[in-house]
């Protein structure tokens, strides 16, 4: 007796893999997937046994549709029973993995959106199915499609797909749904001549060259894309829907041999009232959204020199003579014209400032273009970058002999000429060359530059003492050390040896050895406290 039950209990065991039991030639499968044990538990009763088996004969022979969506089932296994189902909804659920759909020969349509699905097994064997819908997935491909010439839709957007498989054996294609993926470009779709739906919204591709070939197509959903040119409908007389809105197209097809076109967004291109006023005499539209479009373009950033000329010039609709081109400086309007163009003639420093323009045709009163904010940056004719001073000689009697050959002019034109000038007291020093000065006391000086055109600039610059020189002057008026000068910047209070303030300077200064009641100071010993801090001990001689 032992000797049979022990060959009654392998003959079992073989019987069994994967989970399959056979009792009385019935066959059952034990469904690894809590949820989706329990979900057929509650909505097919009929499939499972009162010890939540699967009862495998049974999920065969089933040829209604199978609904498993909102199910929080993560694993699939066990539906490869089916072989019979029509439709398989597996949709908002955890799988990670796509069911072994091979043995499901009966399935026409499948459901599997969002999910966490990363690829879909071979659906070769597949030869019913006509609707395949993987919405919101993890997808980057999708699987050879070869010899399904039954496929009627395909819907996979919302993945990561970067290109799609050969698609020309699908000759009853009707239905391509690409869109919110990386995608950049579609396989050729010349023999899918019975599309009526394309949607490639949101993806990375610019253009369709098979487009037209799409004789049939009635939606073309191309929005938020870098589409400039549609002209692949110019032959299309079947479109009902085209929603192309935030693209880069600068022209349109031809709508008028589209005689069921209703319903068409073309907001957020780059189309002006040349494009859109021909459009207003339709009588199809029902629904015709142009507006707003993209920013007319004028130049970012302009630094210019005064007194250049300048023209800021909008290049649209040259065979409009209706447009109102309407101008702003700071957002103030300034003028309105037929022309698109604003000129400066010339440019002056007074003209710097942000503009932009605004374009309007009471032809198409929906619809008003503007330009991006513009800045103008005026410059001086002329401008000293920087002075150079090199001093040749110094003597602390006379003065120093300086040249300012390296000094920097920006925007200049030779020959340049530089003038000399003293501020205390005001005057004019001719240098011995061109560059060279002499006899430059210590004090502050204005740099005066005039190039061929006329165009001047000036520029402060102060020259000190030599390195060797004393501390000592002589203020009467012989033009030899009749002033001492403090080259810091800030204030300067000059006291004498019995700590009496007599005067105080805004520096850089030169003391000229009057007291701050216009008196002369006495010969002798002085201090100059420059900002409070720092001391400097001089002596005054008559």
């Amino acid at each position: 007796m032992k000797h049979i039950i022990y060959i009654v209990c392998v003959c079992l065991w073989y019987l069994c893999p994967a989970g399959i039991f056979s009792a009385k030639a019935q066959m059952y499968y034990n469904i690894p997937d809590t949820s989706l044990r329990n979900t057929l538990i509650r909505n097919y009763p009929s499939l499972m046994t009162t010890d939540g088996l699967l009862d495998v004969t049974a999920a065969k022979g089933m040829s209604q549709d199978l609904n498993l969506d909102n199910s929080n089932i993560s694993d699939a296994s066990g539906l490869q029973f089916f072989e019979s189902t029509g439709i398989l909804r597996l949709r908002n659920n955890n799988l990670t993995v796509f069911p072994q759909l091979s043995s499901m020969k009966g399935v026409r349509r499948v459901y599997v959106s969002n999910n966490h699905l990363t690829s879909i097994p071979d659906l070769s064997a597949l030869y019913q199915l006509i609707d395949l819908y993987v919405v919101n997935n993890n997808l980057t491909d999708l699987p050879s499609v070869q010899g399904k010439s039954t496929l009627l839709y395909i819907t996979c957007s919302g993945n990561q797909i970067t290109a799609l498989p050969d698609l020309s054996a699908l000759v009853n294609l009707q239905t391509l749904i690409v869109s919110f993926n990386p995608i950049s470009a579609l396989p050729d779709l010349s023999m899918n001549t019975n599309l009526t739906l394309l949607d490639v919204q949101s993806t990375n591709i610019h253009s369709i060259p098979s487009l037209p070939a799409l004789v049939n197509l009635q939606t073309l959903a191309c929005q938020n894309n870098l589409f400039t040119d549609l002209s692949g409908l110019n032959s299309n007389t079947t479109l009902t829907t085209l929603t192309a809105q935030n693209n880069l197209l600068n022209t349109l097809p031809d709508f008028s041999n589209k005689p069921t076109l209703s319903s068409v967004n073309i907001a957020n291109n780059n189309l002006t009232f040349e494009d859109i006023i021909p459009l207003t005499s339709l009588t199809t539209f029902s629904k015709f959204t142009y507006a707003p479009q993209a920013e007319l373009s004028l130049p970012l950033y302009t630094d210019i020199r005064e007194p250049n000329n300048f023209n800021y010039q909008i290049a649209i609709d040259p065979t409009l003579t209706s447009d109102k081109f309407t101008w702003y400086k700071n957002n103030t309007p300034l003028t309105t014209n037929n022309t698109g163009q604003f000129s400066f003639t010339p440019v002056f420093m007074s003209d710097s400032g942000f503009y932009s323009v605004i374009v309007n045709n009471n032809a198409v009163p929906g619809l008003t273009l503007k330009s991006n904010t513009a800045q103008l940056i005026v410059r001086p004719c002329i401008e000293i970058s920087s002075i150079q001073v090199s001093v040749l000689s110094s003597d602390c009697r006379e003065g120093s002999s300086i040249d300012v050959a390296g000094t920097t002019v920006a925007g200049a034109t030779l020959p340049i000429t530089f003038m000399l000038q003293a501020t205390s007291p005001v005057k004019n020093i001719t240098g011995t060359t061109s560059t060279q000065f002499n006899k430059i006391i210590p004090g502050t000086y204005v740099l005066n530059v005039t190039d061929s055109r006329n165009c001047s600039a000036a520029k402060t610059f102060t020259v000190d003492k030599g390195p060797d020189c004393q501390n000592v002057f002589s203020p009467d008026g012989d033009g030899i050390m009749d002033n001492y000068f403090i080259p810091d910047t800030g204030t300067a209070q000059i006291y004498s040896t019995s700590r009496r303030l007599i005067k105080t300077l805004t520096i850089p200064a030169a003391w000229d050895g009057t007291t701050s009641d216009g008196g002369m100071a006495d010969a002798g010993y002085y201090v100059i406290v420059i900002n409070g801090t720092s001391t400097i001990g001089i002596s005054l001689f008559r």
